[in-house]
C-alpha cells in the first residue's frame, strides 16, 4: 500500500472513531480520544470530565467499546483507558456540549450561556466567545454571541491557544448549533512584550556593635520614628461579599451581540 494512501486511511480511521465516541459518550463529557500504536497492542486513551459512566458497571461499557473498535473500525488488539480531564471548564468540547444538553432539556440560551461563560474565566480562561445559532426566540433563524475580553480567530495564535468546539441540540423548531471559543491560560500573544521580574536582593549582614554604640543608635532611630506623621488606615465599607463585587464585575465587562437575520448570514462563526 502506498505511504500517501495509508496515511489517508489511518486519518479517516481517527475521525470515524472520535465522531463515534462523541455520539456514544456524550453524556459523560467526552473532551477526545487518542489512538497510539505499538508493536503488541494499540492504546486507546479516552479523555472524558466522568470516567465511571465510560467505564460502565463492572467495566460492561468499556468492553463494548473494545468489541467495537476491533469488530466494526479493524483496530488490532485495543487497549481502552480512560483519563479524566483536570479542568472541564476549559475544555471548549465539554462545555458545548453542556450547553446544548441543557437547551435540549428547555433550559433559556441566554442564561445557560451567561452561566457557563462565567465559569469559563473563573476557571483562568484568558477570554471566551459562545456562539448560539437558529431558530431561538423566533420563526426566523439568527444568531447571538457571548462574548468576555479577545479570543484569536486566525494566525498562529488561533491554532496555538484557542481551544474551539463545535455541538449540536435538536429541538421542535429546529436545530440550534453551538459553538465555544476558549482562549486558554497562560497565551503569549506575538508582539507583546513580557518583562520579568527581578529577584530582591539579600540583605547584608550587619556588624555587632559594642554595647554603647548599639543604645545611641537605638535612640537614634526612636527620635526619626517620633519624627515621621501617623498613617491612619480606612476602612473600606459597603464591601460584604467580594464574590458578588467580582461577578458583577464580570458581567459589566460581557460584551453582547444581538443579530437578528438569515441562518447562512455569518456561516464562518459555525
Amino acid at each position: 500500500m502506498p505511504a500517501v494512501k495509508y496515511f489517508i486511511e489511518q486519518s479517516s480511521k481517527r475521525l470515524l472513531i472520535d465522531e463515534y465516541f462523541w455520539r456514544e459518550l456524550n453524556a459523560a463529557g467526552y473532551g477526545g480520544v487518542e489512538i497510539r500504536k505499538m508493536p503488541m497492542k494499540t492504546e486507546v486513551i479516552i479523555h472524558a470530565a466522568r470516567p465511571g459512566v465510560v467505564i460502565g458497571r463492572r467495566g460492561a461499557k468499556i468492553r463494548e467499546l473494545t468489541e467495537v473498535l476491533e469488530n466494526k473500525f479493524g483496530v488490532e488488539n485495543p487497549q481502552v483507558e480512560v483519563t479524566e480531564i483536570e479542568n472541564p471548564w476549559l475544555d471548549a468540547r465539554v462545555m458545548a456540549s453542556r450547553l446544548a444538553r441543557q437547551l435540549e432539556r428547555g433550559v433559556r440560551f441566554r442564561r445557560m450561556a451567561y452561566w457557563i461563560l462565567r465559569r469559563i474565566i473563573r476557571a483562568g480562561a484568558l477570554g471566551c466567545e459562545i456562539t448560539v445559532r437558529g431558530k431561538l426566540s423566533s420563526r426566523r433563524a439568527r444568531y447571538q454571541k457571548f462574548r468576555y475580553a479577545t479570543v484569536s480567530k486566525t494566525g498562529e495564535p488561533a491554532m496555538n491557544f484557542v481551544d474551539d468546539a463545535i455541538d449540536f441540540a435538536i429541538l421542535k423548531p429546529g436545530t440550534i448549533g453551538v459553538h465555544v471559543r476558549i482562549m486558554m491560560p497562560g497565551s503569549k500573544m506575538p508582539g507583546v512584550i513580557y518583562v520579568k521580574k527581578t529577584k530582591k536582593k539579600a540583605k547584608e549582614p550587619q556588624l555587632l556593635k559594642e554595647p554603647g554604640e548599639a543604645g545611641e543608635a537605638a535612640e537614634g532611630e526612636e527620635e526619626e520614628a517620633e519624627e515621621e506623621p501617623e498613617v491612619v488606615e480606612e476602612a473600606l465599607e459597603g464591601i460584604t461579599d467580594m464574590d458578588e463585587l467580582r461577578e458583577l464585575e464580570e458581567l459589566d465587562s460581557l460584551d453582547l451581540i444581538d443579530e437578528e437575520g438569515d441562518g447562512d448570514k455569518g456561516g464562518n462563526d459555525e
